[in-house]
């Protein structure tokens, strides 16, 4: 069974049924660091054309995978749109989801530009909420048709504190748990990443960017269990940090269900092998990746 490329259907719909077509939910970040960067064994070999690896990277990779999430950070050199756009359409073809990695973070006509034109070619996209427009935002996204996730709760040691900070709580206490909600002389205030969560549910997100837990990082298992009170049953949950990072998928399968989670993973299946990794290293490294997050769902799923 393939899927139908005109059947009209939201971003939760597609990916449970790439999920079911492919076994998997692997997302193979494609974020190719030019051997310019100066990464060493952590980018590309000198002379690499980065479109041909890219396309080779795809094919090696694609029976095991459920998407892919291209960073648009690394793909701004001459050329690089075209690349993209066959990227795209290749994905399609071999029945991946595309996911857009823009962190789109601007006032409204701007974002809706960005969706826009991120519409033709994926069938989802990140935004950042910096500027509080999440509900904005979701309308844009839906009346272009594209899925859009939300950054939440990242990994990176830096974003602890702004993971904590206190967003007040206007009205209605309501819609927050009394033991999330923090009382101060000045009112009521809930923390943020919390408070983007619960805003991703109810003003129509498709998902939300939640870095994988790790004992390197400061996500913890309550972290997770918090955001999932907050999330819609409907909710894609997009998790980097598996990897190279050393981030727990048991944990988020644990917090949000074994279908609903998309597992990326960048550099790790990228170059498993460091700048000289070949598409078998790259195949097989895609391989391993899926049939253990499948053991880890089918943990899941049994309670173990």
């Amino acid at each position: 069974m393939r899927l139908n490329k005109a059947e009209t259907m939201g971003m939760y719909e597609k990916w449970l049924k790439v999920v079911d077509l492919k076994n998997s939910v692997l997302c193979a970040g494609i974020d190719p660091a030019p051997f310019e960067m100066g990464r060493g064994e952590k980018g590309l070999k000198k002379g690499t054309v980065k479109r041909d690896w890219a396309l080779t990277y795809l094919e090696a990779v694609a029976p095991f995978c459920g998407a892919v999430k291209p960073n648009l950070q690394y793909w701004k050199d001459p050329g690089d749109a075209e690349t993209l756009e066959e990227i795209y359409q290749a994905s399609k073809d071999m029945d991946i989801l595309v996911i857009e990695d823009s962190k789109i973070a601007d006032i409204g006509p701007t974002n809706d530009a960005g969706i826009y034109y991120t519409a033709y070619r994926a069938d989802g996209v990140t935004f950042s909420p910096f500027a509080g427009n999440i509900g904005e935002a979701c309308k844009s996204a839906s009346a272009h048709g594209i899925g859009i996730i939300p950054m939440c709760l990242m990994s990176n040691p830096e974003y602890l504190s702004e993971k904590n900070k206190l967003v007040a709580v206007e009205g209605s206490n309501n819609e927050y748990r009394d033991k999330d909600l923090v009382t101060l002389k000045k009112g009521i205030w809930v923390r943020q990443y919390l408070h983007l969560a619960h805003q991703a549910a109810v003003l129509g997100a498709d998902g939300v960017v939640v870095g994988a837990p790790s004992d390197q990082n400061h996500i913890t298992m309550k972290d997770l269990q918090g955001i999932g009170y907050y999330l819609r049953s409907d909710m894609l949950i997009l998790a980097p940090g598996i990897g190279a990072q050393g981030g727990e998928a048991d944990a988020l399968f644990a917090a949000f269900g074994s279908s609903r989670v998309i597992i990326n993973v960048g550099r790790s299946l990228m170059l498993p092998e460091g700048s000289g990794s070949t598409p078998e290293d790259q195949a097989e490294t895609a391989k391993w990746f899926c049939n253990l997050l499948n053991s880890s769902r089918n943990e899941t799923c049994r309670g173990g």
